[in-house]
C-alpha cells in the first residue's frame, strides 16, 4: 500500500472509533417521550418494526438452535427469565462482534504491514469467533447455576424463618407472614412475590408454594407446601414437621457449603504447587551453577 492509501484508512479508522466516542458521551433525552423517539422513531415505525421482530425471534426459537438451547438448558432458561432465541441472540452478538473485531484487526494491520500474509489468520479468526460463542453460552450456565444456588438458599431461609415463628406460638399464616417480611435477596422477592399475589389470583397458598416449588426444582418447597396443606384441610399441628424440614434442609446446606469448600481447596491445590515448585527451582538454580563449576562442569 501506497502512503495514501495508508493514511486514508488510518484516517477511516479514527473517524469510526471517533463517531463510536461521541456517540457513547451523548446525553440521554430528558422525556420518556423523547427516548422513545429515539429508539424506535415514530409510532407507524413501531407498529411497523414490532411483527418483523417478533417473526424473528420465533424463526430463531423454532429453529435448531433455539431447539438445542431448550435441550440444553432446559427449565434454567425459565430461571434466569430468558427463552431459546434470547440465548440464541446472545450467543450471535458475542460471535458477531468477535468475528467483526477480529477480521478488522487482521485486516488493518496486514494493510499496514505488521502482519505477513498467513493462512493462520483466517483459523485464527474462525477460532477466535468460536471461542466468544463458547464463553457466551458458559456464561449462561454459570447464571443459571447460580440462580439455582440462591433459589435453594431463599427456600432454606424461608422454611428456617417460618420454623423459628412456628416456635413462639404463632400460627402458620402468621409465620408464613413473618418469614416473607424478614428474609432479604433477590430469589428471596421472587418468592415473595410468588406468595403475596397468590390470594389476588385465587390460589392457596400451598399451591403457590408447590408450584415453585416445581417450577424451579426445589423439592423441599413442595413438602413444605404439602404440610402446609394438611394443616389447612384437616387442622393438624405441623410445628414437628417443619422443625424436621428445617433441620434436614440445614443439614443439606452445610453439606454443600462443604463440598464447595472442598472444590475450591482442589482448585488451590495447582497454583500452590506450581509457586512451590517455582520457587523451588529459582532458589536452586544459582546454587547448581555453583556446584557444577566447583566440579568443573
Amino acid at each position: 500500500m501506497n502512503p495514501l492509501e495508508i493514511g486514508a484508512l488510518v484516517g477511516l479508522l479514527v473517524a469510526g472509533g471517533s463517531w463510536c466516542m461521541v456517540r457513547s458521551l451523548q446525553r440521554a433525552p430528558r422525556s420518556l417521550a423523547a427516548a422513545r423517539h429515539r429508539m424506535y422513531g415514530s409510532g407507524l415505525v413501531v407498529q411497523l418494526s414490532r411483527p418483523q421482530r417478533a417473526r424473528w425471534t420465533d424463526s430463531l426459537a423454532a429453529g435448531a438452535p433455539g431447539r438445542w438451547a431448550m435441550r440444553h438448558f432446559g427449565i434454567g432458561l425459565e430461571v434466569l427469565g430468558l427463552t431459546p432465541a434470547d440465548v440464541v441472540t446472545r450467543v450471535a452478538t458475542s460471535a458477531g462482534i468477535m468475528l467483526f473485531a477480529t477480521v478488522s484487526a487482521t485486516a488493518a494491520l496486514t494493510a499496514l504491514g505488521l502482519l505477513p500474509l498467513s493462512p493462520i489468520w483466517p483459523v485464527l479468526v474462525v477460532v477466535l469467533t468460536m471461542l466468544a460463542g463458547w464463553v457466551a453460552i458458559s456464561d449462561i450456565s454459570s447464571k443459571i447455576e447460580r440462580r439455582n444456588r440462591e433459589l435453594r438458599q431463599a427456600a432454606n431461609d424461608f422454611v428456617q424463618l417460618v420454623a423459628v415463628g412456628l416456635t413462639t406460638d404463632q400460627s402458620v399464616e402468621e409465620a408464613i407472614r413473618f418469614a416473607l417480611a424478614v428474609g432479604s435477596s433477590d430469589a428471596f422477592d421472587a418468592l415473595r412475590e410468588e406468595l403475596n399475589t397468590a390470594p389476588q389470583r385465587g390460589v392457596p397458598v400451598w399451591e403457590a408454594l408447590d408450584e415453585f416449588g416445581r417450577k424451579f426444582g426445589v423439592r423441599e418447597l413442595s413438602e413444605f407446601a404439602a404440610s402446609i396443606e394438611r394443616q389447612g384441610l384437616q387442622g393438624v399441628s405441623i410445628s414437628d414437621t417443619v422443625s424436621s424440614l428445617a433441620s434436614s434442609m440445614r443439614a443439606k446446606a452445610l453439606d454443600e457449603l462443604e463440598r464447595e469448600a472442598d472444590k475450591a481447596n482442589a482448585n488451590l491445590s495447582g497454583p500452590t504447587i506450581g509457586f512451590v515448585v517455582t520457587t523451588i527451582v529459582f532458589l536452586a538454580y544459582p546454587l547448581a551453577q555453583r556446584i557444577s563449576a566447583a566440579f568443573g562442569g
